[in-house]
């Protein structure tokens, strides 16, 4: 293989990757936003401006908190600052 379609590979491969995550991470927001909406009983557009705010709030990255999010879907605890946060929006109802 030569030089320039070696380094072309390697772009299309690194912008693969860059995509599958972006994909991941958006199925994430959406399946802890089904958490919300679910458990919390919030319409879809509050809880996903909620996912934003309470990342900002306890200033977490999205993906670590939709990840903790979903495990509290099946059952798992959440953090005590995570569980605060979602009784603001359960006061917001």
């Amino acid at each position: 293989m030569d030089h320039e379609n070696h380094d072309w590979l390697k772009r299309v491969h690194s912008e693969n990757e860059q995509l599958k995550r972006a994909g991941d991470s958006h199925a994430a927001v959406h399946q802890a936003l089904g958490v919300l909406i679910a458990r919390c009983q919030t319409p879809p557009d509050q809880g996903y401006e909620f996912l934003g705010t309470m990342a900002r709030h306890l200033e977490e990255d999205l993906p670590v908190l939709t990840a903790e999010i979903i495990q509290w879907g099946f059952g798992q605890p959440l953090r005590p600052a995570v569980e605060k946060e979602l009784g603001k929006l359960a006061a917001r109802r």
